[in-house]
């Protein structure tokens, strides 16, 4: 059975957008019951944290972390069209402590540590290639990412891809999911903004394409792009309509990487 994992990056800072966002989606996810993911930046959380808490043990919202203030992980060398635009990525000093700050916040403001992170922008390899920053932000408690989001050219679409442990770094217990095809934002724009139809039929020939191959689709969101000329999320809840239409299984990242954890133990047991 193919799987369809939304993720929602909310990152923006004005609480307003991000509240009426949080509105939205709730009615959305609950009226269709399909659970979703929270990636939230952590002054994002300290603008509105009563909205946040609300959602604490909600069975349908998962909610983890976009660091504190969306620093990058990694500089972005994104080649496209318009030729080559820098984005910088922090220090790995200045990583662990944007990711140490929002767990820090998340732990004061919710009572937990988030096991879950997307890196702003996100890279063409995600941290695959950076061994010292995954064990930054598994120091931190991080044990699944979603940082694979473009392609060669650090631009999009990015390849669909199952998600996979991270092992061959000596981080077993660290997944990558990944964000496939195109950031929500970026293809909004270039189709536009109030073409919701256009933007619904790239995401329908996308699905269809991870549902022929029984694949995994990691779809990104964002608070404020997804109520952009569409106050009530009516893309958002055709695009999830769809995927069950066609028998996709919708799951929030943490209850997947928690039954991958689990078949990578029994695979283990078996073994020994």
């Amino acid at each position: 059975m193919a799987t369809f994992l939304i993720g929602y990056d909310v990152e923006h800072r004005d609480p307003v957008v991000t509240r009426h966002f949080l509105t939205a989606a709730r009615h959305v996810h609950e009226d269709l019951d399909v659970p979703c993911t929270l990636f939230i930046v952590g002054r994002t959380l300290r603008h509105s944290p009563d909205a946040f808490a609300a959602l604490v043990g909600h069975p349908l919202f998962d909610l983890q972390q976009h660091t504190e203030t969306h620093v990058l992980l990694k500089t972005v060398y994104q080649e496209n069209e318009r030729g080559v635009t820098v984005f910088r990525g922090g220090s790995p000093d200045e990583v662990r402590a944007d990711v140490a700050a929002a767990q820090r916040t998340f732990a004061d403001l919710l009572g937990f540590r988030p096991i879950g992170l997307t890196g702003p922008y996100n890279y063409y390899r995600g941290l695959g290639d950076r061994p010292d920053l995954v064990q930054i932000v598994y120091d931190e408690g991080i044990r699944f990412l979603r940082t694979w989001g473009r392609n060669e050219y650090d631009w999009q679409p990015t390849p669909f891809f199952s998600p996979f442990s991270l092992a061959p770094l000596g981080f077993p217990d660290v997944w990558e999911y990944g964000i496939h095809g195109w950031q929500d934002c970026l293809l909004r724009h270039h189709v536009g903004w109030a073409n919701l139809d256009g933007y619904f039929d790239r995401l329908r020939a996308d699905i269809d394409r991870v549902v022929a191959a029984d694949g995994v689709f990691s779809y990104c969101q964002h608070d404020w792009s997804s109520t952009w000329e569409d106050s009530e999320m009516t893309l958002t809840r055709r695009i999830l309509a769809y995927a069950l239409e066609q028998g996709m299984r919708i799951v929030g990242y943490a209850a997947h990487y928690a039954e991958q954890a689990a078949k990578t133990k029994e695979t283990a047991n078996e073994r020994n």
